[in-house]
């Protein structure tokens, strides 16, 4: 007698619910490395951001604010001219009140409307972490 090649349906089933399972294992996985990674390019994102502002304060040779919200999103403006805006792509905290920083025309981060310099952070907030985007009293803008 021959015996015939192929599956049974009965195989099939048994292959297509084990896999099943592991992808329903794997997508939550995935999706926890995932907002763990947007935690660190959040922060990448806003130090850029903030580099590109106090640059543009130093070309200009006047102060520039930088404005950024709880959800992420910032605008960036010299006077009443707006100059980008954007989303960090992750949430974001601050010691600077209303998370509004401005570079005078040397550099150096302060409060919007004073004159003199602050040091401070930003927190970028992933769903396991947090990294922080430090300005330093000189102006030196770090992402760690």
């Amino acid at each position: 007698m021959r015996r015939q090649k192929g599956s049974t349906l009965f195989e099939l089933v048994t292959v297509m619910a084990v896999a099943a399972v592991f992808s329903s294992v794997a997508v939550p996985s995935a999706a926890h490395v995932r907002s763990a990674v947007s935690s660190a390019e959040g922060a990448r994102r806003l130090a850029l951001v903030l580099r590109s502002a106090q640059a543009e304060a130093q070309s200009r040779s006047s102060s520039v604010r930088v404005e950024v919200d709880g959800s992420g999103s910032y605008v960036v403006t010299a006077g009443p001219e707006p100059l980008m805006s954007g989303r960090i792509g992750a949430r974001v905290s601050s010691t600077y009140p209303g998370g509004t920083i401005e570079f005078s025309a040397r550099g150096w981060a302060g409060l919007a409307g004073s004159s003199s310099p602050r040091a401070g952070h930003f927190s970028v907030e992933g769903a396991t972490a947090s990294r922080r985007v430090t300005i330093q009293l000189s102006g030196c803008v770090r992402c760690g």
